[in-house]
């Protein structure tokens, strides 16, 4: 199974969103479909169509802007997707939000991240995978600069920040050596 595409590419919560896809299985449903953006299951299926290779979604609440993950729940394993480009979900205004991410492979407590977008000053830390990270350089509202600490595993991690009162999900996926 590949997605091989979806539109509209952007919008704000409540979106409907067409994911394509080619090598559906045939059983595919909405009970046994689900569908994650940027890693988190933030969206809705309201519709699966395996003659046209189609799952339609709704975008959620907290919903952060990044990729598709597509799972169909089939015996004996299950059969997974992800999306090569990102959905990007508009932000309230006055809201944090992360775009861009520099560079995207990292050697671990040497190369120094930079992630940029907007009202990044409130963020308070960040989590790269699983370690928190406290030490931040707020360039300016727009950038936030970080060293990926040694304890971050190797392979791809998710980088999220976190404001006051929400998660701000980056939606490029970092790549630690």
């Amino acid at each position: 199974m590949q997605i091989t595409g979806f539109n509209p590419t952007n919008g704000p919560v409540d979106t409907r969103v067409t994911l394509s896809l080619t090598d559906m299985p045939s059983d595919a449903s909405i009970s046994n479909t689900t569908v994650l953006l940027s890693g988190s299951p933030t969206v809705n299926v309201t519709a699966v169509d395996t003659r046209g290779g189609t799952i339609d979604v709704t975008i959620l609440a907290n919903s952060q802007s990044g990729d598709f993950e597509v799972t169909v729940q089939k015996q004996p394993v299950p059969v997974t997707a992800q999306s090569s480009t990102i959905f990007t979900v508009n932000a309230a205004p006055g809201a944090a939000q992360i775009t861009g991410m520099q560079p995207r492979t990292v050697v671990r407590g040497e190369t120094p991240l930079t992630l940029s977008g907007q009202n990044l000053d409130q963020i308070k830390y960040l989590r790269i995978g699983v370690v928190n990270v406290l030490s931040l350089t707020h360039l300016n509202s727009e950038m936030v600069r970080v060293t990926v600490p040694a304890a971050v595993q190797p392979g791809q991690q998710r980088v999220t920040g976190q404001t006051q009162d929400r998660q701000v999900n980056c939606p490029f996926i970092l790549t630690v050596q």
